[in-house]
C-alpha cells in the first residue's frame, strides 16, 4: 500500500496519464497532426476544463466521438469542396493516410460507417494503450518498491527468518493482520486519476498504517544492531531480499489483501490453529471513453508496499 501511494503521487505530480494520452495520439496521428489536434479550439476547452489550474492542461481521457469530430474538422477545412478520398490524400503523415484510406474503403463510401470505423480504431488503440500504461506502472512499482525496500530495509529473506524463529512476533503480526482485515472491506488498486493533494493524503495514511502494522513489530529500518551486513555475502543476501520485496510489490495490494484474507479464513476453519505459540484465531469470510485507470495493475505488498 505504501508503494502504491508513492506511485499515485508520482503519476499526479508528473501528469502521467495526460502525457500517455498525448503519446498515444502521436502514435495514431503523427506529431504534426497531433499538434493540430491539441491546438483545436474544442479540444483546448476540454483540456482546460480537465485541469483549469494546471500549466500543462493535459486531459487524461477522451470520448471516441470527440476524437472523430475533431479529426474530421481538421481534415475538412472551411469552404472545402473536396471529397473524403481527396482530403485523405492530402494527409502528410504516411501511416495516418494509409489507415484513413483503409477505413474509408472498408466503409463502402458511406460517411456514417466511416465515422464509426474511425471511432472503432480509436477504441482499439486505446484498449492497447491501457496495457502499455499498465506495463509502465508495473515497472515504476518495481523500481519504487526496490528503492523503498532499501530505505526501509524491508528484506523479505530477513523477515522470513525472523518469523521462523520468533513465535511471539508471528502472533503479533497475525493479530495485526486480523485487525486490518476486519477494519477494511478491501484494498483499492492504484488510482492514477487522483489529484496531487489526494495522492499526498493517501501517502500519509499508508505511511502511518505501515509504521503501525509492519515496521514497529518487525523492527524494520537501520537502527537495530545487526541490520547492516558486515561482508559482501551478507550484502548479496540483503540485495536479494530487497529484490524479492520489489517483485512482490508488482503483484498488487488487492492481490495481497485477498491472499491475507484467505489465509486467515483457512486458519479459522482449521479449528484455531495458531501461527506460533497459541495465537488467537477468528473466522474471516470471505466505453467509448479513454479510461486509462491503472486499476488493473496496482502492484504493492503489505510488507513494503
Amino acid at each position: 500500500m505504501l508503494t502504491s501511494a508513492v506511485v499515485e503521487v508520482y503519476h499526479a505530480f508528473f501528469a502521467s496519464r495526460g502525457k500517455h494520452l498525448r503519446e498515444t495520439l502521436e502514435i495514431m496521428l503523427g506529431k504534426d497532426m497531433c499538434d493540430k489536434f491539441y491546438a483545436h479550439s474544442y479540444f483546448r476547452q476540454l483540456s482546460s476544463a480537465t485541469k483549469p489550474k494546471s500549466s500543462k492542461k493535459l486531459p487524461i481521457w477522451m470520448e471516441k466521438s470527440t476524437f472523430s469530430t475533431v479529426l474530421a474538422d481538421i481534415l475538412n477545412p472551411p469552404n472545402s469542396n473536396l471529397s473524403i478520398p481527396e482530403r485523405i490524400a492530402l494527409v502528410e503523415n504516411e501511416d495516418l493516410r494509409k489507415v484513413l484510406d483503409f477505413l474509408w474503403r472498408q466503409s463502402n463510401n458511406r460517411m456514417d460507417v466511416f465515422q464509426q470505423k474511425v471511432e472503432d480504431w480509436f477504441d482499439d488503440v486505446m484498449a492497447r494503450a491501457k496495457d502499455w500504461f499498465g506495463d509502465a506502472t508495473k515497472y515504476r512499482l518495481f523500481v519504487i518498491g526496490l528503492v523503498l525496500a532499501g530505505i526501509l530495509n524491508a528484506d523479505t529473506i530477513q523477515i522470513y527468518k525472523s518469523l521462523s524463529v520468533n513465535a511471539a512476533l508471528r502472533d503479533e503480526l497475525v493479530k495485526n493482520a486480523e485487525t486490518f482485515v476486519e477494519s477494511n472491506a478491501g484494498v483499492a488498486a492504484i488510482d492514477t486519476s487522483k489529484s496531487f493533494e489526494q495522492a499526498k493524503q493517501s501517502l500519509t495514511i499508508s505511511k502511518d498504517l505501515y509504521v503501525q502494522t509492519v515496521q514497529s513489530p518487525l523492527g524494520l529500518g537501520w537502527t537495530d544492531q545487526g541490520a547492516m551486513p558486515t561482508d559482501w555475502w551478507g550484502w548479496l543476501i540483503k540485495l536479494a531480499g530487497w529484490a524479492l520485496t520489489g517483485v512482490a510489490v508488482t503483484l498488487g495490494a488487492p492481490f495481497w489483501y485477498d491472499m491475507l484474507r484467505k489465509l486467515l479464513s483457512l486458519k479459522g476453519s482449521a479449528g484455531g490453529g495458531s501461527s506460533g505459540s497459541g495465537g488467537r484465531s477468528r473466522n474471516t469470510d470471505d466505453t467509448s471513453a479513454f479510461e486509462m485507470k491503472a486499476a488493473e495493475t496496482d502492484p504493492t505488498t503489505p510488507a513494503a508496499g
